[in-house]
């Protein structure tokens, strides 16, 4: 779960597409995937349940990002499959928030600086509306 929000950090759109189960690979393109990873910028990730699961094929968590000045949150139940190794294989979108995000606010990322200074999303390519 881990190494492909990294992943999704780095933009490694193979690595991504590798880690999807070959039978998502049909709808889970690398385009789509690039266009996706390309149009957000990855802040933060939680995982809810993952080292104390009951279930030892699911990983609960909440991904955060940018996304058109937004702080955007979505949370997930994702279930992996061991073929030989461990892929992603679908996940149940249990919520997806939405806040906004002004000039002087704090960046969501943890940097300290306001959002409108901040060089981590702007590095990124993310944009100030």
């Amino acid at each position: 779960m881990r190494s492909r929000y990294s992943a999704y950090c780095c933009k490694k759109i193979d690595y991504i597409f590798q880690t999807y189960h070959p039978e998502q690979h049909a709808t889970n393109t690398k385009t789509q995937i690039s266009e996706f990873a390309n149009t957000v910028h990855f802040v933060g990730l939680t995982i809810i349940n993952g080292v104390e699961q009951t279930d030892p094929d699911t990983v609960s968590f909440n991904a955060h990002y940018l996304l058109d000045n937004k702080l955007e949150t979505l949370s997930e139940c994702s279930r992996f499959v061991f073929s030989g190794v461990w892929y992603y294989y679908d996940g149940a979108i249990t919520s997806n928030k939405s806040v906004g995000i002004g000039r002087n606010d704090d960046c969501p990322c943890g940097s300290g600086r306001k959002f409108k200074k901040c060089f981590t999303h702007l590095a990124s390519g993310a944009k100030l509306g």
